[in-house]
C-alpha cells in the first residue's frame, strides 16, 4: 500500500500534469525547448518559479515557464524534492492560491473547507483528491480559454522585394520558397482543423502530410487544398490568370464566384489556369513541372516558349512593364535566365539569344529586333 506521503504526492503531480496537458505542452515539441531554454537564458530557478506558483504570485509567462518545466526529464529530480518537501510541511488544505489570476474566472469556484487541525486522515485525503480531479476538470473544460490566454495565435507575414527570395519553415514543418515581389501570411502555429495561409505573388511548397489537417493556399477567390505535396503557386496581381502547377501529390483547387464555385483536381505534371477576367477554371498537362524545383530557385530554363510568356516572367520576378514589338510576340526562346541577376544582365542575356535589343523609356522597357 502507498504511503499518505506517496498518495499526497502523486494528486499534487497529478493536477499539474493535467494543467500541462491542457496548454498543450508536449515534452518533444518546440514549444517546451523555446521556453525551456528561456529558463536556463534568464538564470531564472526553477525553485523560484514553484515558490511563485505556490503563492499565487507568478506572472503568466512564469507561470508557463513552470509547467513546461513540469514536463521536462531533466528537472524531474528537483521538482519531486519541491513538491515533497512542500507536501510534508502541509497540515491543512489550501483554499486560495491554487490557480493564477490570468486564468479564467471560471476555473476558480472550487472552495474547499478548511481541514480541521489535527492528524491528517483518509477522509481528509479523499476530499483532496476530489478537490484537484474538480480542478483538472475545470481547467480541462475551460482548456480552449487558458490555450488561448497562454499561448495565442499571432499571424505572421513575411515579404520578399524585387530580385530577393526566402525560404519558410511553417510550424507542421511544410516549407515555403517565396518567389521575388511576395508576400506569404501564415500563422506561427497551426491549431484549427486547417491549415490556412495566404500568398500575393508565387511560392513553390512543399507540404507536410497530415491527412486529419488539409492544407489550404488563399490566392483572391481561388483555394488550393492539399495533404502533402509539392508544387507552385503563381498569383502575381498584374497577371490576368492564377497558374498551379503540380509536381508531386495531388491537389484540388476551388475557384469561388458569386453564383457558383468551381472544383478541379490535378496530378502530377498538369496544370490549372484560374483566368481572373472571365472566371474559368481549366486543366491542362504540363510535362515540364519538375523545372518549377530550379525556378523556386530564380533559374528558368526555357525549351521553347513563345517570348511572350518569358517577358511575362520577367515582368512578374522584377515588377516591370515590358513591350515587345508585335512581330516579336510569338517567336520561341530556349535557354536559361537567372532571374537572381539584375534585369539589365537578364535582358541583355535575352536579346543576346533572341538578336534583338531593349532600351530603357521611361519606367517601361521595350524589346525591339
Amino acid at each position: 500500500m502507498l504511503s499518505h506521503c506517496s498518495l499526497k504526492l502523486f494528486s499534487f503531480q497529478l493536477v499539474l500534469y493535467l494543467l500541462a496537458v491542457v496548454l498543450d505542452i508536449n515534452k518533444s515539441g518546440s514549444t517546451a525547448r523555446f521556453y525551456y531554454w528561456n529558463i536556463v537564458k534568464e538564470k531564472q530557478p526553477l525553485k523560484n518559479l514553484y515558490n511563485l506558483y505556490l503563492n499565487n504570485q507568478c506572472s503568466e509567462e512564469e507561470f508557463e515557464r513552470f509547467l513546461t518545466a513540469l514536463v521536462n526529464e531533466d528537472d524531474d529530480k528537483e521538482i519531486l524534492a519541491l513538491m515533497s518537501a512542500t507536501w510534508d510541511n502541509t497540515h491543512t488544505l489550501p483554499d486560495i492560491g491554487l490557480i493564477p489570476d490570468f486564468l479564467p474566472q471560471e476555473t476558480k469556484q472550487v472552495k474547499l473547507k478548511p481541514a480541521q487541525s489535527g492528524k491528517v486522515n483518509l477522509q481528509r485525503f479523499i476530499a483532496s483528491a476530489a478537490a484537484i480531479l474538480v480542478l483538472a476538470a475545470g481547467l480541462y473544460f475551460f482548456r480552449d480559454n487558458v490555450i488561448k490566454l497562454i499561448a495565442p495565435v499571432q499571424q505572421q507575414e513575411v515579404w520578399s522585394s524585387i530580385g530577393e527570395r526566402k525560404k519558410i519553415i511553417l510550424a507542421d514543418g511544410s516549407q515555403v520558397w517565396l518567389s521575388s515581389n511576395s508576400k506569404l501570411s501564415y500563422p506561427d502555429k497551426f491549431k484549427e482543423a486547417q491549415r490556412s495561409v495566404s500568398l500575393e505573388g508565387e511560392a513553390f511548397f512543399e507540404v507536410a502530410h497530415d491527412a486529419k489537417h488539409p492544407f489550404i493556399i488563399k490566392t483572391g477567390k481561388v483555394n488550393t487544398t492539399v495533404l502533402g505535396t509539392s508544387f507552385n503557386v503563381s498569383a502575381y496581381s498584374k497577371q490576368n490568370t492564377i497558374n498551379i502547377t503540380l509536381v508531386t501529390g495531388k491537389v484540388a483547387v476551388a475557384l469561388t464566384t458569386k453564383n457558383k464555385t468551381y472544383t478541379e483536381t490535378i496530378l502530377p505534371n498538369q496544370q490549372i489556369v484560374v483566368n481572373r477576367s472571365n472566371n474559368k477554371l481549366s486543366k491542362i498537362d504540363y510535362p515540364e513541372a519538375v523545372s518549377f524545383l530550379n525556378r523556386r530557385l530564380g533559374q528558368y530554363e526555357y525549351k521553347g516558349l513563345i517570348l511572350e510568356q518569358v517577358v511575362h516572367d520577367i515582368e512578374s520576378q522584377y515588377n516591370v512593364q515590358i513591350v515587345l514589338s508585335t512581330h516579336l510576340s510569338d517567336k520561341t526562346f530556349y535557354g536559361n535566365l537567372n532571374m537572381n541577376d539584375p534585369i539589365a544582365q537578364t535582358l541583355n542575356k535575352l536579346c543576346l539569344v533572341m538578336e534583338t535589343k531593349w532600351e530603357k523609356k521611361g519606367e517601361q522597357y521595350e524589346i525591339i529586333k
